[in-house]
């Protein structure tokens, strides 16, 4: 694994014990002001299902393919009606089974990221259908920056770290 790599796993392992030991602590708190009337469960599969979309960009471009991006029939102008989307398809999960999912999932993204080149991911060049975005910072945002975001509405929703 290279550099570039290891500090997104790191960044992402450190920032998801993180959120999942104050989510473990606090699964029932009430984040309705702070998250669109949600659950703590559903912002562990909002995760999640970032986690799939990022599978599935991996996926395709390792097959010489250009994915959907951000989503088949979404744009990032449709960004609240994607994530709208994804809250409904992830909304029957309880607590342990968002928990779970998303444990899982990360794990395979990890794995993925890892398995590619530093080079692919630092240069904005390398994935032209990122739009002049490096994969490096695609895969940072979809892992330990949204583990921030995670914790920042449990914040928002008073719940003790």
């Amino acid at each position: 694994m290279g550099e570039v790599a290891e500090r997104i796993v790191a960044s992402a392992d450190e920032g998801l014990a993180r959120l999942l030991a104050r989510a473990d602590a606090h699964p029932d708190a009430d984040l309705s002001q702070a998250y669109k009337g949600r659950r703590v469960a559903d912002v562990l599969t909002h995760l999640h299902a970032w986690h799939l979309l990022l599978e599935g960009w991996l996926a395709e471009h390792a097959a010489g393919r250009v994915p959907a991006y951000p989503a088949a029939g979404y744009s990032w102008a449709t960004l609240g009606d994607l994530n709208d989307a994804l809250y409904a398809a992830h909304r029957p999960l309880a607590y342990g089974q968002a928990r779970e999912a998303l444990a899982a999932s990360h794990g395979r993204v990890l794995t993925l990221v890892a398995a590619v080149d530093d080079a692919a991911l630092a240069s904005p060049d390398a994935v032209p259908w990122l739009g002049g975005d490096s994969l490096g910072a695609v895969a940072h945002e979809c892992l330990g920056a949204h583990y921030a975001w995670g914790e920042r509405v449990l914040d928002a929703a008073g719940v003790p770290a």
